[in-house]
């Protein structure tokens, strides 16, 4: 009787890459992603500017992707698996333990760990807002402060197209999702290293003021 090999457990991770010719797809990322001993199968989607990887390593080894991709001339990054580090600023008659626990329940964490700088938040970035970390905070009378290794910005577009800028701002690297919030405002996730919010304001073509 034989026995088989068991099968590493798999996750789909989603990296957003920074691609400025639209017409063609970075076929160098996908056969530099595929190199890796833990990436079992990369898609270049038709419809986005992502690359989904089956993936087999541990979490905290995720950087070897951006690594990956960066090493072969393309900038790329992890989006719905992102490391946010949050800080939980107790109120009056506060419960921090059941803060955390609430926020661990929020759209868009898939986990939590205590770190070093504050509460590391596992998150998809695509699924995740401010307002809901807010809530769920709020709930047990804290404050939630993320503006470490991520930063939910929002901006209003005083001159220009609001879509025009979105577009535009998509393609800045470091943006990691760029959403309308109505009336002009346009909000966006973006990775600290990777860029200042200051930099969206240097678009060409628009004016636009932070909220």
């Amino acid at each position: 009787m034989g026995y088989e090999t068991p099968q590493k457990p798999t996750t789909e991770i989603i990296l957003k890459y920074y691609w400025k010719n639209v017409e063609t797809k970075p076929t160098g990322l996908k056969a530099a992603l595929e190199k890796l001993k833990t990436v079992k199968t990369v898609e270049l989607p038709a419809d986005s500017k992502t690359a989904i990887v089956t993936y087999t390593g541990k979490c905290d080894k995720l950087g070897a992707l951006e690594t990956a991709a960066q090493n072969a001339g393309f900038e790329a990054l992890v989006l719905n698996h992102a490391h946010v580090v949050a800080t939980l600023k107790p109120l009056k008659g506060a419960d921090p333990k059941a803060a955390v626990a609430e926020v661990a329940l929020t759209e868009g964490v898939t986990g939590t760990t205590n770190g070093p700088s504050g509460l590391e938040l596992h998150a998809d970035l695509e699924k995740l807002t401010l307002e809901n970390l807010q809530a769920a905070a709020a709930k047990f009378k804290c404050e939630i402060i993320v503006n470490q290794t991520f930063e939910y910005v929002k901006y209003k577009v005083v001159e220009g197209n609001s879509y025009e800028f979105q577009a535009a701002a998509d393609l800045v690297k470091g943006v990691m999702t760029v959403r309308d919030e109505g009336e002009d405002i346009v909000g966006m996730w973006v990775n600290k290293s990777m860029i200042k919010a200051e930099q969206l304001e240097k678009i060409a073509g628009f004016k636009i003021e932070r909220q």
